[in-house]
């Protein structure tokens, strides 16, 4: 049966917004990886000590987190349309207040910039929700994938930019490190610009409706208790628990091994192509073979990702750019997975709730992942790290195991 001229008008107003989505997306990653590139050693220049190396990137979780939490509240009040507006221009302020740090060897500017930015880019994450509204049931899966796999052409546009724009302004600003800075504000303006000037109104009101009944925090309270949404947020925890510890602690592991800002952004990018690249490949097996397969796949390739980098040699970094790139397929695997069973679990006029709850837990475990990475490479050395970071994982496999209200709920 041939389409109606309605069904095609539909489609095209939520083209629309996908087309707005996925540019913004693209540019906002570029500018969150160009910080994260070299956040950790600029930190350790600026306060001498390995320990507080991690502590911006804590702040960073931590303002994600409460961004997360205080956008998907307000998104479920006011429209997707608010929230997408001003996150980019919350993290372009934390951009500025950063390589104001940097550039007056501030430390806790540089600190108090990461957790603006980090409140910003709370935002974009629900940016995958608003994705999967625009499409039908069948094609959640690629549709959040295709919203994660915006990060890769972001992510190695922002980590590639900063060695090649830090050595342009490194004598004017009196840092290398302040090409980064400068390319996450460009980032984060024209995001803003762009959405500013494509979107004229909310995305989902050519996607979803909403009924009467109880107040929201009411509805989603009831949702967040289901099994289903507590095991896919005790992954989405594990998998950015596992990811951060290592990424965290890599760049100052190449440091330490006498490499340079290349060889980080490689490393770096390397994690980003894993993270991103397959998403939408993932997304489709996720719709294929459903979320459990896709969950246990992503925890054995995260598995073998900290064996290979907790165990490459000193003389060479290849084992640390493939562990690292597993690493970031693992974590790809986990995320689109536990994202897309979120998705489906939770009521449709409380999963930008849900969503920034589920946001605000994981960057909460960031947070503490990111202080726990400087004191672990302090404490007991990259390897053992490693081995620390598979742990989250085993735990949840144990409680769903252990659990039976969870082996139910999964079931069902």
């Amino acid at each position: 049966m041939k389409p109606r001229a309605t069904d095609l008008e539909f489609n095209a107003v939520r083209r629309r917004p996908a087309y707005a989505l996925f540019s913004a997306s693209v540019l906002n990653w570029a500018a969150f990886f160009a910080t994260l590139t070299v956040v950790t050693v600029a930190a350790r220049a600026l306060s001498g000590s390995t320990m507080l190396a991690g502590l911006p990137l804590a702040a960073g979780a931590l303002g994600q987190a409460l961004g997360a939490n205080l956008f998907g509240r307000l998104s479920a009040r006011h429209g997707r349309r608010l929230i997408m507006l001003k996150g980019p221009l919350v993290s372009a302020l934390g951009a500025t207040l950063g390589l104001a740090g940097l550039m007056a060897k501030n430390y806790w500017l540089l600190v108090g910039g990461a957790m603006l930015v980090g409140a910003g880019v709370g935002a974009v994450h629900l940016v995958r929700f608003t994705a999967a509204e625009l499409v039908e049931a069948e094609r959640r899966g690629w549709a959040l994938g295709l919203a994660v796999w915006a990060g890769t052409l972001g992510s190695l546009m922002g980590a590639n930019l900063v060695d090649w724009v830090g050595q342009m302004v490194e004598e004017g600003l009196g840092t290398p490190y302040g090409g980064a800075f400068l390319v996450a504000i460009a980032g984060f303006l024209l995001s803003w610009l762009l959405l500013w000037t494509a979107l004229p109104l909310d995305p989902p009101r050519g996607a979803v409706t909403t009924r009467s009944g109880p107040p929201v925090e009411r509805r989603a309270a009831i949702a967040l208790g289901r099994p289903a949404v507590q095991v896919a947020m005790l992954v989405l925890l594990s998998a950015q628990a596992t990811m951060v510890l290592v990424m965290t602690a890599t760049p100052l592991h190449i440091e330490d091994i006498d490499y340079d800002l290349k060889v980080v952004g490689l490393v770096i990018s390397a994690l980003a192509v894993g993270m991103f690249a397959f998403a939408p490949m993932v997304g489709k097996f996720v719709d294929r073979a459903g979320h459990l397969p896709a969950l246990g796949l992503g925890m054995v390739v995260t598995w073998f990702s900290v064996f290979l980098s907790g165990t490459a040699p000193y003389d060479g970094y290849l084992p640390l750019i493939a562990g690292l790139f597993l690493l970031g397929l693992g974590w790809c695997l986990c995320f689109v997975a536990g994202s897309s069973m979120l998705f489906a679990s939770a009521p449709a006029e409380v999963r930008q709730v849900v969503g920034g709850v589920a946001d605000w837990a994981t960057w909460a475990t960031v947070m503490l992942g990111s202080l726990g990475a400087g004191m672990l490479m302090s404490g007991i050395g990259y390897g053992s790290l490693n081995l620390v970071a598979a742990m989250p994982m085993l735990v949840v496999l144990l409680l769903v195991l252990a659990i039976p209200r969870f082996r139910t709920g999964l079931s069902a």
